[in-house]
């Protein structure tokens, strides 16, 4: 017997953009996996030297896609590519490709979009607002449309630091087809020369569009089945269809990988502030649900409210801080040590500018160019110091969001997990009280490990000794250091006070 949601997806046909992306592709491995759904139609673009068919082979070779293959099961027998950018007027689908999606589709999950947040304005809007206005208008014209969700980000809005589960058109200014034409009338250079103008209170470009991506489902797509999805920072995978599983270097997993390394030493952040992380296979859990209580809609409701919207984020009951979070990841970091450190890995939240610039200096600076000196004694070229001037700039973009404290309604989320049966309830798990933090984390250090690092088990006993030796080097370091600090305070005492 079928569960109510899995019999909502059975023999549907599902189109999905961003589907690659991180958050994409446990969507679909889920999809493939545990409903019978008919066929996924899955947007893709050529990238590099790859076609969009050569992408689609390596995507599922991902060991994401284990449990699959070993059914029996081929992934791509129920996958069919759709040539599309959204970087280009409508999503550059072909007039055959197009028509296949109009005759054919049942439910529409619009996951891509540019997640760089200093991305240029003029491609911000064409990627994360003019491809939602495309869409939009495609869906209008889909014979079979049941469901269509929109995925955007629990801090689209964060022009407000308590974010409830409506719109908030009011901060943005301009509506998402006048921001259009604004930008294809002014020009590339000239939007973006007027960034700081136009994003008005908004701390980047990305914030900014994703929050005119949701004005444009209100204003243009209220007449369709839509919702609205709006996650924390997704990272990785809680259970399904593997722990800890990570795909890409992408914000907090990035900078674990990079302080496992022993590279990445000082953050700037409030650690006593709520850390909303949540898992990637939640939210694809969470997602599946959004689309089956989409689907119940009456174009009368439609008429009369305005397409939900879905917050997600950690809960008050079970909720993660941010030094916990730094906390949990120095205890477990031996039991998973990373045999490419260069240094014994460590993190520092320091939560005041002039902290973090004084810490850098001495963490940051000084050791990238001892490195780089050491790295030209043996005729190699040098990298550190090049290597933390991106990672400032990367870690920068996130300032904002670490040194303000933000909080979410979620009664809508709350509501959709009420309503479902037991049976779905274990299938399709989005209850973040069920998460046990602490061996969450510990599962995601070992499985940035295994799927960032690429060292399995065989290496750890080298990474560990490697680990023992660095803390004991670490040590002598701090203590010559103070040490010397100390004696130079003592020196300017005695000049001063003689």
């Amino acid at each position: 017997m079928l569960s109510d949601i899995q019999n909502f997806y059975r023999n549907k046909t599902v189109f999905v953009t961003g589907g690659t992306g991180f958050m994409g592709i446990v969507l679909v491995e889920k999809l493939l996996r545990i409903t019978e759904v008919k066929r996924i139609y899955l947007m893709l673009r050529p990238k590099g030297n790859k076609s969009v068919e050569e992408r689609l082979t390596h995507l599922f070779e991902s060991t994401l896609f284990d449990k699959i293959r070993k059914s029996g099961v081929t992934p791509t027998d129920r996958i069919r590519p759709i040539l599309g950018d959204c970087a280009f007027a409508n999503l550059d689908i072909s007039p055959a490709d197009r028509k296949v999606l109009i005759d054919e589709v049942n439910i529409v999950v619009h996951l891509a979009a540019t997640v760089r947040f200093d991305e240029p304005l003029t491609r911000a809007v064409n990627l994360n607002v003019r491809a939602t206005l495309d869409l939009i208008q495609l869906a209008k014209e889909m014979k079979q449309l049941e469901a269509f969700l929109h995925v955007s980000s629990a801090f689209a809005n964060c022009v407000v630091n308590c974010i409830d589960e409506e719109y908030y058109n009011a901060k943005i200014g301009i509506s998402a087809v006048k921001m259009c034409e604004v930008a294809n009338s002014l020009g590339v250079d000239t939007t973006n020369k007027l960034a700081n103008v136009l994003c008005k209170e908004f701390p980047n470009t990305y914030t900014f569009t994703k929050s005119l991506a949701e004005e444009a489902i209100l204003s243009e797509g209220r007449s369709l089945p839509i919702s609205i999805f709006r996650p924390a920072i997704v990272i990785q995978t809680s259970k399904e269809p593997i722990s800890g599983w990570i795909g890409n270097y992408y914000g907090p997993s990035a900078a674990l990988y990079a302080a496992g390394r022993g590279v990445l030493r000082v953050m700037y952040m409030k650690s006593h502030h709520r850390a909303h992380l949540v898992p990637a296979d939640l939210c694809a859990n969470l997602m599946l649900a959004i689309g089956w209580e989409t689907a119940k809609s009456t174009p009368e409701q439609r008429l009369q409210m305005a397409p939900p919207i879905y917050n997600y984020t950690s809960e008050d009951d079970n909720a993660l801080i941010w030094k916990e979070y730094i906390d949990t990841i120095s205890e477990y970091v031996y039991e998973v040590a990373i045999s490419k450190m260069i240094w014994y890995p460590f993190m520092i939240a320091a939560g005041q500018k002039w902290l973090y610039y004084l810490l850098t200096f001495f963490y940051h600076t000084i050791p990238g160019y001892i490195i780089d000196f050491l790295l030209v004694l043996k005729g190699k070229k040098k990298r550190m110091t090049k290597l933390y001037n991106i990672m400032k700039r990367q870690t920068k973009v996130f300032d904002f969001f670490l040194s303000n404290e933000f909080t979410f309604t979620m009664d809508n989320t709350k509501t959709l997990w009420s309503s479902l049966s037991e049976e779905d309830k274990q299938i399709f798990n989005f209850d973040l009280n069920s998460i046990y933090w602490k061996e969450y984390l510990q599962n995601s250090l070992k499985g940035l490990r295994l799927y960032l690092g690429r060292e399995g088990p065989e290496t750890l006993p080298k990474a560990q000794k490697l680990h023992r030796r660095f803390f004991i080097l670490n040590w002598i370091t701090h203590a010559l250091l103070f040490g010397f600090l100390l004696y130079l305070l003592w020196v300017l005492a005695t000049i001063i006070l003689p």
